[in-house]
């Protein structure tokens, strides 16, 4: 077991040089050589852990997206939430909670990186649809949702929360952020069948 904790720590240990160099650095402008150096490991220790640079940002992603599933799991067991409320907790996990997630967030985005920002989208929409879906189907046990497609709207849901409001490039105004908010309030009640007016005190959460 202790060799098994080693090889995750020295890991991590890869990731989170790779993603601090990812930040300062670029993406592009980083090599396996720059994160061999900040590491002080061998090169046949980190081709043991990763293929490529490219799969050290896969590596990134997933662990990011691990943090936010272990959080939505947590949030849709709760019995003490009712289901928007879970719903909503769940879609704005996605919102970055210090300067280096906002960080890593402007890197997966720009222009040179758009494949990573798309892979890590896809990340977030396949593995967390299936917990915002059985959220819906919560809800509509409980009379407050009617979809009959409880995880293709997890899945509409999630990709409009990551694209619109976890996306720095958009450089919404304050006031336009708040008329964004609503809309997509308004939105959302549609997509998850519920009464109108249902989501608007969820605006606090932007």
């Amino acid at each position: 077991m202790r060799v098994i904790k080693e090889a995750e720590e020295r890991k991590n240990e890869i990731l989170d040089a790779a993603e601090s160099l990812f930040i300062t650095k670029g993406y592009e402008h980083t090599s396996v050589n720059d994160i061999l150096g900040m590491t002080g490991i061998a090169k046949g220790t980190f081709y043991y852990h990763f293929q490529s640079k490219e799969e050290v940002l896969d590596g990134i992603i997933r662990r990011r997206g691990d943090a936010g599933l272990r959080m939505a799991r947590e949030i849709a067991s709760s019995p003490q939430m009712g289901a928007a409320e879970k719903l909503f907790r769940i879609l704005f996990l996605q919102k970055p909670e210090n300067e280096r997630q906002e960080q890593l967030i402007e890197v997966l985005e720009q222009a040179e990186n758009a494949r990573m920002f798309v892979k890590s989208l896809a990340d977030i929409v396949t593995r967390l649809a299936p917990i915002v879906g059985e959220v819906l189907a919560q809800g509509a046990a409980e009379g407050v949702f009617a979809t009959s497609y409880p995880k293709e709207s997890a899945e509409i849901l999630l990709a409009a929360v990551h694209a619109l409001f976890d996306n720095p490039d958009f450089r919404w105004e304050p006031a336009d952020m708040q008329k964004k908010a609503v809309a997509f309030l308004v939105a959302a009640e549609r997509v998850c069948g519920a009464a109108q007016g249902a989501f608007l005190p969820m605006a606090q959460l932007f």
